[in-house]
């Protein structure tokens, strides 16, 4: 065997071993995804199931409580983080004054929250 052949053999069992590595970390991440969406799932139901109770024991409307939300989405979005260099974006402000990206579109209430 050849000093060549030596170095493609451990060269091909370092590439496996980096293969069954990034394998392993697929799936610790599929399963993570799969925890994390379970875990909005039932977020999300009990969220439901709150305001269901609320509703039938005070009176309070499916339109006060998307009022509610996008003032409360309002005070989120007077402070946010440039998405794309992470600095204070400041306040009215379309594109940012530190790297020049353009403001993220709101994603909007309605579809955070079907009621």
């Amino acid at each position: 065997m050849s000093l060549y052949d030596i170095h493609q053999n451990r060269q091909i069992a370092q590439t496996q071993e980096e293969n069954r590595q990034t394998a392993r970390h697929l799936q610790e991440s599929q399963e993570s995804i799969a925890e994390l969406q379970q875990s909005v799932k039932k977020l999300s139901l009990t969220c439901k199931a709150l305001w269901q109770l609320l509703k039938a024991t005070s009176g309070f409307s499916d339109r006060a409580l998307i009022e509610t939300l996008e003032n409360l989405e309002q005070e989120i979005d007077e402070v946010m983080d440039c998405p794309k260099c992470g600095r204070v974006w400041q306040k009215g402000k379309l594109t940012c004054l530190y790297c020049g990206s353009s403001l993220p579109k709101k994603s909007g209430v309605d579809h955070c929250f079907e009621v």
